[in-house]
């Protein structure tokens, strides 16, 4: 077997922890964390917007690090970090420190564990079959909403919400430090391979399997030249408005279902249900990335999930907001290995881990602003209608940004 599937099934479980201990447990804690320290939702809300921006502000320097040095290292030491973000995390009297957390710790913990190492392995040991593979990477993404929606509500009514970060911090160290030690290598050349396991005189190594335009794989990309790059602002607007939407709708999915009378481990299950056809989005997405085109597939997985927000604004029952959830995850599920696949294909295996790390803080303007943006809406409206409107709209300029994005032509 290929060694490029190893790191496959090693980003699978790592997308997991980072995703599923933070991010979709966020809207879990939500419910308890507004209890503790009698917060709004946009306060509550505002703690995540922090470690999105932390995150993004700290991606440039982890871009060129996983470009430069060795990817198993900035791993083992994002765990750590995450676990000990975690065990402070059990100590916060306020918001304001749990804030600062999110901000150090935590948000550099999950970044260096998280989707810019991630995505960069899959880069380097992957062209041909990119798209496919960034598919099954990213579904430890979907498994993480499945598995960590309901788990951390049953142990937060067990056991508390901070006896729980106690078992996320402790899981994230024992499971990622040995697993990436022992099987994570930068690019299959270290180890006498080439991408996609394929013989080396038809090796696509230097993207020869794309027919580029202008803006090529094999061009040399300084930072400068990034920043002025076309495809490079397209991408960012489209992902970025995308994300703003997506977070706004996923964090508050939970407490939309309470609001409508069901109980946090019922409506933990909708979250659950969103995850799990956002499996079946990222295999199918990735298969269209490598076949098709990865600009058409992106307009497709946009449609969905602004389909899914116009459901669940008129959504109130349980079985009809699960419907909903199934309909915005299936689109959910195909917007990061699209992203990855476009960034890849454009940009190329040697300057993924900078595109990446540079395109993150410009996506803050947007992403970061969703979460505590519905937040706001429903503290003053006492309801998520003008969020989800204004997030359906949101999607349509996402979707005539991406107009602008040209990607490379397959040759098969």
């Amino acid at each position: 077997m290929f060694y490029g599937w190893k790191i496959v099934g090693v980003t699978y479980v790592t997308h997991f922890i980072a995703v599923g201990f933070v991010f979709y447990s966020y809207g879990i804690f939500f419910e308890a964390l507004e209890s503790e320290f009698e917060a709004s939702r946009l306060g509550v809300s505002g703690g995540l917007a922090t470690m999105n921006v932390a995150m993004a502000l700290f991606a440039p320097i982890l871009g060129r690090a996983v470009d430069k040095y060795s990817i198993r290292w900035i791993m083992v030491v994002g765990a750590v970090l995450m676990a000990m973000g975690f065990f402070l995390a059990v100590r916060i009297e306020s918001l304001f420190q749990f804030y600062l957390i999110l901000a150090t710790l935590l948000g550099m913990g999950t970044a260096m564990i998280g989707f810019i190492p991630n995505s960069t392995l899959i880069a380097n040991w992957f062209v041909r079959r990119r798209g496919t593979a960034f598919g099954i990477a990213t579904m430890g993404v979907s498994l993480s909403g499945m598995v960590m929606a309901p788990a951390c509500a049953k142990l937060i009514s067990e056991i508390g919400w901070r006896y729980t970060f106690i078992i996320l911090g402790l899981t994230a160290v024992s499971v990622i430090v040995p697993l990436v030690l022992s099987h994570v290598v930068n690019r299959p050349e270290d180890m006498g391979l080439t991408p996609d396991g394929d013989p080396p005189e038809i090796s696509p190594s230097t993207e020869a399997n794309l027919e580029t335009g202008e803006e090529n794989a094999s061009t040399s990309w300084s930072a400068r030249r990034v920043l002025c790059a076309g495809n490079f602002w397209a991408i960012t607007v489209s992902i970025g408005l995308i994300f703003f939407s997506l977070g706004g709708t996923l964090i508050h999915m939970v407490k939309n279902a309470i609001d409508h009378g069901v109980p946090l481990e019922s409506a933990s299950y909708i979250l659950a249900a969103s995850a799990g056809v956002g499996v079946l989005g990222k295999l199918l997405f990735g298969w269209i990335a490598d076949h098709i085109s990865a600009r058409r597939a992106l307009w497709i997985a946009i449609t969905f999930a602004a389909l899914g927000t116009f459901f669940f604004m008129r959504s109130s029952g349980y079985a009809s907001l699960i419907a909903a959830a199934g309909v915005f995850g299936f689109g959910m599920g195909g917007i990061v290995p699209l992203w990855s696949t476009l960034v890849g294909d454009i940009f190329g295996r040697e300057y993924f881990g900078r595109v990446m790390g540079i395109m993150s803080p410009c996506m803050v303007p947007f992403q970061a602003l969703g979460v505590p943006y519905a937040g706001y809406i429903y503290d003053r409206t006492h309801s998520y209608t003008i969020a989800y409107q204004t997030f359906i709209v949101v999607y349509g300029i996402a979707a005539i940004a991406a107009l602008f994005i040209r990607t490379p032509k397959r040759i098969r």
